[in-house]
């Protein structure tokens, strides 16, 4: 790695010291969102009840609660303070940038004269998304939520990578339904569906039909060990949880006319500027980079083909859903960074003034974090 690709790894760790961690306690919790995810770990910690969650003694059956435990925890390590309570969002955001450098440096250090410039690129535009950052600062579940699902996708990638029937393919399986399913702990089914949504569209593209269901047991198999001893001690404690959590979370949310939060098909499609900002502007020049890297058959071009499966299918699925908030894409962000990490690539590469360019690009998220 050159020493030039090192400054900037080290402004990437000011960056998110700077946008993430600092800000976290400095101003109040805000009503509803926040300060329901504060309380309800804290009457965990004052109650001793672990699991079913409730809010102000009330049972709250919206999320598992895997979220809750993780803020508990957080809480009982800090103290109960604003920091404790948004660390958790800010920390899992860092993981997903760290889960994005590294699967876009192993797919792309052989051919990148650059030495890694690639994975930090793209983990910049991922912590410098305004959607990311506005999440990453709130004590939400969402963050969370969308690190397990990175690291299920990422894990479920290198498998495709790795020899068929090796130990390495297996292990990277078993990351990912270990993933998978602390996915669903967090937030519900929706752990199982935006994994699928996004790798076996990319299968089937590869045409390898045999591998969907050869690839799929062992993740299946874990993600249920993972999830089964909760699912079964939150129906013995509550036999109600799974029909309402079913039922009105997902089928309802999904589908009713009368759904909460319910917007139009086209509601991320408008809103996405905003969300995707500043790096919206460069989704032109990114989509001239990439076009002809897709067809490329090295690793390089197999990966923008997966981080295309992995944008359009889940955020096309979202859309579909009658209930919308603008977190629920949160998920969609680390392979649109990537995309426009290879696309920014291949007009530095044609730039003369490449170094330059570079240095713009950094300066870009600091100047609007400042702001």
């Amino acid at each position: 790695m050159s020493t030039l690709n090192k400054r900037y790894i080290l402004l990437l760790l000011a960056f998110f010291l700077l946008a993430y961690i600092l800000p976290l306690g400095v101003h109040d919790l805000v009503v509803p969102d926040e300060t329901r995810y504060a309380e309800i770990p804290r009457e965990m910690i004052a109650s001793g009840e672990w699991i079913s969650p409730q809010l102000n003694g009330l049972r709250y059956f919206e999320k598992p609660v895997l979220g809750y435990w993780v803020q508990a925890g957080s809480l009982l390590l800090f103290g109960e303070n604003n920091f404790a309570v948004r660390l958790p969002s800010a920390l899992s955001v860092g993981l997903s940038g760290l889960l994005i450098y590294v699967l876009v440096w192993r797919n792309s250090r052989r051919e990148d004269e650059d030495g890694g410039f690639p994975a930090i690129l793209a983990t910049l535009v991922f912590l410098s998304c305004f959607e990311v950052f506005g999440v990453g600062n709130t004590a939400v579940l969402d963050s969370l939520f969308s690190f397990f699902l990175t690291a299920t996708v990422t894990a479920f990638y290198f498998a495709t990578e790795s020899p068929p029937g090796s130990g390495r393919e297996r292990g990277f399986l078993f990351l990912a339904g270990l993933s998978c399913g602390l996915s669903f702990l967090t937030k519900g089914f929706l752990g199982f569906a935006v994994p699928v949504l996004a790798v076996a569209p990319y299968l089937v593209l590869q045409r390898r039909y045999a591998d969907l269901l050869r690839m799929s047991r062992l993740p299946i198999l874990t993600a249920i060990l993972v999830s089964l001893p909760w699912s079964i001690a939150i129906h013995l404690r509550e036999p109600d949880f799974w029909r309402f959590f079913f039922w009105n979370e997902h089928i309802r949310r999904f589908m009713a006319d009368n759904a909460q939060h319910k917007e139009s098909f086209w509601f991320f499609f408008m809103t996405a500027p905003g969300m995707f900002f500043p790096w919206v502007f460069m989704v032109p020049a990114a989509v001239l980079g990439i076009k002809t890297r897709l067809f490329e058959q090295g690793a390089p071009g197999r990966l923008l083909k997966f981080c295309l499966c992995w944008l359009v299918l889940p955020f096309l699925f979202f859309s579909l859903s009658n209930g919308k908030l603008l977190t629920y894409i949160l998920p969609c962000f680390p392979p649109f960074a990537i995309l426009i990490a290879f696309g920014l690539l291949h007009v530095l590469k044609q730039d003369t003034r490449n170094r330059v360019f570079q240095g713009g690009l950094f300066s870009t998220p600091f100047s609007w974090v400042s702001f």
